[in-house]
């Protein structure tokens, strides 16, 4: 291997060339060029730089390969994604799986050669890490997509090298390190001065109420004023004020509570319309009444909007426009799914920012809402590139403007929340929804063994957050559910009406809770109260850095805390021991 010094400071130490990548573009065409990059070795990081200028015209796709992440099938060793999936080097069929669910823009790879976490630090959302088997030979390496597009930035990428006996807790420490100290973030214990609003959600529960919602799939694609499907009415505002009663009534005494299609038309009716109230539910002067309720009985309450998302009914209110919609490579706008307000087209974030959340909030305030505000989608989906001649963005630039109105909303609400974890944003993201749509009582798909709390060894303690789609409502789901939520640490979240769609699809499970009438009523509140009891026991992690995770034994886990609290999980049909204290059969040890 090929290795000098250049005698020279950097950084008030020498600069290494220590070894090569080796780089492969494939063209548009289907062509391949192989080239190799010396890495710069300062310390104990390799930094790889590939200046925007030195890559070819229509490149398709870059794979970059570390040197040494390479291993054979029966070496010592794993790969662990950002989003969890962990698999080591076992005998596998032929396959090459990429990580889809960029929620944050770092792996981790061990093998007899390296060990390290491997942050992407240049055309970080075009990046994804990618893992090859072919004849049990492997290869962990990083994909930047180009797609034809010419780089905004260069490439760049650093390899923090760690000792052989480095865990996947020590990766994901590294990044949080590197977040912490480049001020991306705080720990919460910090964020939290001056911030009673976000002090109140770290020690309670989320509640979402659905209150209404026209079908989905819509039966019409493209609605206005005269073929706009009728609104289905679950919750008015006068039954949540008596939902709020049940809650004192049953000694829960702090929720968050978070209003979902309180707006027209429901939930997702007339994005980004959402005024006036919408009159089935009880129109303005109740909501106002319903607020003022929750919180005199000491509940928090906000709502939830949505920015990422337009549909052709909110013409109804003037508030349709083609301009602000994000434009595809193609020119055309990009509808991908149908939904309660027919097709649901993307938004470009800053033709929305300087059109909407100004006049919104205000108004929002005005009502009473005041806490973790709710914007759904951004945060459950990688940066998108507009391709709008008026108002273009690269995905760097639809993270700006992303990030400018969820600044916005923490500004103004007192808090933000969104749907998942994607760290872009994570700078003035206070709460995340859910992390991962991995269902964990099915099998890990592709070259993968299990799924692991990667996102939350770095940033429980700093941002709020549910692991699974799986946990909403978990009292009531599978003891599985129920566990995770306790091993990953989660904020419990319950949602009134989580299964909704007519299609019979329901991402977070088929298990509900409801209150069509008293007996529903009483059965949700009894669920809830029973996590609201179990909450008591583990808020205080919510603080707490997560540490470590490590699997003590073929189904039983051990996560650790800053505090020092341990919580040993154990998912056998057996009790288990562990220092002379007996874990239950698929049950926890909380150790403080």
């Amino acid at each position: 291997m090929k290795r000098w010094a250049i005698l020279m400071a950097w950084c008030f130490s020498a600069i290494v060339y220590a070894e090569d990548a080796t780089v492969t573009y494939l063209l548009m065409d289907g062509k391949t060029e192989v080239q190799t990059v010396s890495l710069v070795e300062k310390g104990d990081t390799q930094f790889l730089r590939i200046p925007k200028t030195d890559v070819p015209a229509n490149v398709k796709r870059i794979d970059i390969l570390h040197p040494r992440a390479v291993a054979k099938a029966g070496d010592a060793g794993f790969y662990v994604f950002c989003n969890g999936m962990y698999g080591e080097f076992k005998e596998r069929p032929n396959t090459e799986s990429t990580c889809p669910h960029v929620t944050m823009p770092i792996y981790g790879v061990k093998t007899p050669g390296v060990a390290m976490t491997v942050l992407h630090t240049g055309m970080r959302y075009e990046t994804n890490a990618v893992v090859n088997v072919r004849d049990n030979a492997y290869k962990v390496f990083s994909r930047v997509k180009l797609e034809g597009d010419a780089p905004y930035d260069d490439i760049a990428m650093e390899y923090h090298l760690l000792p052989q006996t480095a865990t996947y807790a020590d990766m994901a420490r590294v990044y949080r390190k590197f977040q912490l100290d480049n001020g991306v973030v705080k720990p919460l214990k910090e964020r939290i001065q001056g911030r009673p609003e976000l002090a109140y959600a770290a020690n309670s529960m989320e509640v979402r109420v659905r209150l209404g919602w026209k079908p989905v799939p819509s039966p019409v694609a493209e609605q206005n004023a005269e073929n706009e499907p009728p609104m289905k009415v679950v919750i008015t505002f006068d039954r949540f004020m008596q939902i709020i009663d049940a809650f004192k009534k049953a000694g829960v005494n702090e929720a968050e509570f978070c209003l979902v299609g309180w707006n027209i038309g429901g939930h997702d009716g007339r994005y980004p319309q959402i005024f006036p109230v919408d009159p089935r539910l009880g129109g303005e002067a109740k909501l106002r009444e319903a607020i003022q309720k929750a919180q005199k009985e000491g509940f928090q309450i906000v709502c939830h909007t949505n920015y990422s998302d337009a549909y052709r009914a909110s013409q109804i209110g003037g508030r349709w426009d083609e301009n602000y919609l994000l434009v595809r490579k193609d020119g055309q706008f990009n509808n991908y799914t149908t939904w309660g307000g027919g097709n649901m087209y993307e938004t470009c974030p800053k033709e929305m920012f300087e059109r909407f959340p100004h006049e919104d909030f205000p108004k929002l305030k005005d009502l009473g809402f005041r806490g973790l505000h709710y914007i759904d989608v951004f945060s459950t989906v990688n940066p998108r590139t507009c391709y709008s001649k008026e108002h273009p963005l690269t995905k760097e630039g639809y993270a700006f403007w992303t990030n400018k109105i969820f600044e916005m909303a923490q500004n103004e609400m007192g808090g933000l929340g969104s749907e998942g974890g994607f760290d872009y944003c994570i700078s003035h993201l206070d709460y995340a929804l859910y992390l991962s749509f991995y269902n964990p009582s099915t099998p890990v798909k592709g070259p993968f063994d299990r799924h692991v709390p990667f996102w939350q060894l770095v940033y429980n303690g700093i941002v709020l957050n549910n692991p699974y789609t799986a946990c909403t409502n978990y009292t009531i789901k599978d003891r599985l559910a129920q566990l995770k939520l306790v091993e990953f640490g989660g904020r419990p979240m319950f949602y009134f009406y989580s299964k909704f769609k007519s299609s019979g699809s329901n991402w977070m499970g088929d298990a509900d809770i409801r209150c069509g009438d008293e007996k529903e009523l009483a059965d949700a509140i009894a669920a809830i109260q029973k996590g609201y009891q179990e909450f008591q026991s583990l808020k205080h992690l919510q603080y707490e850095f997560m540490e470590s995770h490590d699997k003590l034994a073929d189904d039983v886990f051990l996560t650790k805390f800053s505090d020092g609290t341990r919580i040993v999980t154990n998912y056998r049909n057996e009790e288990f021991s562990f220092e002379g204290k007996t874990v239950p059969a698929m049950d926890y040890l909380l150790l403080k």
